[in-house]
């Protein structure tokens, strides 16, 4: 019998599977689920006073290692303090990943909790930006962001991620593993 996964988890397995050693981050309710997640992956999760600081040091990264930094911020304001420092990480050309937290798939239109036309927001200032659509692909998903980053002219890709989708649960052997 396969084991059970959250689509937290499959998100931190799959930045561990990707080369991720360390995520910047400022906690928020959206994606608490990933926290655990990350831990058990063995993630180092540096802490960070305000949302574009962790753009700012997952853009550094980029930068300093060639390698694709990681950013994680919650929903909704998280998200927005985050989206300015994408600029100076899509001028530099520094392959960095921004994951937000999300307003619930059901929550949409309907006024949820710090819901935001994120997608949207990052756009102009990354080379891609997307909301994940199912949990059975957000393994697929984080392996086409760092795919994005690194690839022809490198920079930053966002993808925004509902939390109920976090919640939900599949078996590990249906996981899409980047």
């Amino acid at each position: 019998m396969s084991n059970i996964l959250r689509g937290a988890d499959i998100v931190a397995r799959s930045l561990q599977r990707l080369g991720c050693r360390r995520v910047y981050t400022l906690s928020g309710n959206h994606i608490m689920s990933i926290f655990d997640a990350a831990l058990d992956a063995g993630l180092d999760l540096v802490h960070v006073r305000h949302e574009a600081a962790a753009v700012q040091m997952a853009d550094a990264h980029g930068r300093l290692t060639g390698e694709a930094g990681v950013a994680l911020v919650t929903g909704g304001p998280g998200h927005a303090n985050a989206v300015g420092a994408l600029y100076t990480a899509l001028a530099a050309e520094s392959p960095m990943v921004l994951l937000s937290g999300h307003a619930a798939t059901w929550e949409l239109g309907r006024g949820g909790f710090q819901e935001l036309r994120q997608a949207d927001m990052a756009a102009p200032v990354t080379k891609a930006s997307w909301m994940a659509a199912s949990v059975e692909s957000l393994g697929r998903d984080i392996g086409e962001a760092f795919r994005l980053a690194l690839s022809g002219r490198r920079g930053p890709v966002h993808v925004s991620l509902p939390s109920d989708l976090l919640d939900a649960r599949m078996a590990e052997s249906a996981v899409m593993w980047p």
